[in-house]
């Protein structure tokens, strides 16, 4: 199964990408599998991403000149199936992503037909808890992705282990050092959830999934995230963001009374 058939794409997506657990990951991968299917892929992000290294699978343009830029991706999309933007290069070898409104402007473009963007920064953890402003959604986003790692389950809620876990331990009312459940994590991805734009499908994704025992986990915590409220999860992807098969097995909430 593909990540297009697990997370059921349409012909048109903004699809944001959020939480921790590989983010940046998923979306080269997933890049790399939608411009194999379809072309009009864009990649981009509304924060920060390390400068990647130079790749077949994308052409890529830094540029503060958003007129510039979407004549560029004009003229590229017919040649490229997958184009890679940002806005600026900053110290520490990282790029600055776009602000929302140039991917909803973007998207108006008839040949583009899917931005994936990484709208949330975790410094490498697998759990975050974002605070006052975060993530930064689109407003044209069409499909939700919090990210968590399944690793992040059964570790205590520390600094070694959550980014931002002071203001993990606000949202748990929680105290250093408990060991993190699956309705711990699913509160704080509900945390995550909350500036969810109108009409936004959500499906997370619970990455490093390595193992039959990490299958089995990443089945609890998916039955937790269905119990978030005000979301209709419907489905949760387990899988592994850095080799393929990138699914593992899609779990779906059982509707029924």
């Amino acid at each position: 199964m593909t990540l297009g058939e697990a997370f059921q794409l349409n012909d048109r997506e903004v699809i944001s990408l959020l939480g921790g657990g590989g983010k940046t990951t998923l979306m080269f991968s997933w890049g790399r599998e939608l411009a194999n299917r379809r072309r009009g892929v864009i990649l981009t992000t509304t924060t920060k991403i390390r400068e990647p290294e130079p790749s077949p699978d994308y052409v890529s343009l830094v540029s503060s000149d958003f007129t510039r830029m979407q004549e560029w991706i004009v003229k590229n999309l017919p040649k490229h199936p997958c184009l890679l933007l940002a806005q600026s290069s900053l110290p520490a070898g990282k790029w600055e992503g776009l602000p929302a409104g140039w991917i909803e402007e973007i998207m108006k473009i008839p040949a583009v037909t899917c931005i994936l963007v990484e709208a949330d920064g975790a410094k490498g953890y697998s759990l975050k808890a974002p605070r006052e402003g975060e993530p930064v959604v689109p407003s044209n986003t069409t499909l939700l992705v919090p990210v968590v790692g399944i690793d992040a389950l059964g570790c205590p809620l520390d600094e070694k282990h959550v980014f931002r876990w002071r203001l993990a331990m606000e949202i748990l009312q929680k105290p250093e050092g408990a060991i993190l459940d699956e309705e711990m994590i699913a509160r704080i991805l509900a945390a995550t959830l909350k500036e969810r734009p109108e009409r936004t499908r959500v499906i997370p994704f619970v990455n490093k999934i390595d193992s039959p025992n990490d299958l089995e986990r990443g089945r609890k915590l998916g039955r937790a995230l269905f119990q978030i409220p005000g979301q209709e999860i419907r489905r949760v992807v387990l899988g592994q963001a850095q080799k393929a098969p990138f699914v593992k097995e899609v779990i779906s909430r059982n509707l029924n009374p």
